[in-house]
C-alpha cells in the first residue's frame, strides 16, 4: 500500500539497528539486553511504518474524493448530451461512481477517527473502494474522449 514510499528490507533493518543502538546509548551501553533492544526497536519501527502507511492511505483517499468531486459535474454534462442508449450505459457507471464516493466518505471519517487504531480490514476496504473509484473515473474519462 505504500507504493512510492515503500521501505526496503535493508532500510527497515537499518532503521531497527539505529533505534536499538539509541536504546543502548541512552543507558550508557551498560547492562541491558541487546536482543531485547533489537526486539523493542523492531516493534517501534514497525509501528511508525504502519502509522505512516495509514496516514498515507487517508491522504490518497482524500485526493481521490476531491478528484471525483471535480470530475462529476463535467461527466454529468457529457452524459446529458448523449443519445438515450449511450446515456443509459454511462449513467450506470456514473451512478456507481457516486455510490462508491458516498460509501467511501464514512469509511474515510472512520479511518481519521481511529487513526493508528484503524483495523486492517477497514484499511483494505477503503483501499479497494479507492481503487474502484479511480478505475471508474479513468474508464469514464476514456469514454468521454471517444
Amino acid at each position: 500500500m505504500m507504493s512510492q514510499h515503500k521501505v526496503s528490507v535493508g532500510q527497515r533493518q537499518q532503521m531497527i539497528a539505529e533505534a536499538a543502538y539509541l536504546r543502548a546509548e541512552r543507558r550508557g551501553f551498560s547492562g541491558g539486553d541487546t536482543v531485547r533492544d533489537w526486539c523493542e526497536a523492531e516493534a517501534e519501527v514497525d509501528a511508525r511504518l504502519r502509522q505512516f502507511e495509514d496516514e498515507h492511505l487517508v491522504e490518497r483517499i482524500e485526493q481521490v474524493l476531491v478528484a471525483v468531486g471535480k470530475k462529476l459535474a463535467p461527466l454529468r454534462r457529457n452524459v446529458a448530451r448523449l443519445s438515450t442508449e449511450a446515456r443509459s450505459e454511462w449513467q450506470k457507471d456514473l451512478d456507481k461512481l457516486v455510490a462508491l464516493r458516498d460509501a467511501l466518505r464514512p469509511k474515510l471519517a472512520e479511518l481519521r477517527e481511529q487513526g493508528e487504531q484503524a483495523g486492517h480490514k477497514l484499511r483494505e476496504q477503503a483501499e479497494r473502494m479507492r481503487a474502484e473509484i479511480a478505475d471508474l473515473v479513468q474508464r469514464l474519462g476514456a469514454k468521454a474522449k471517444h
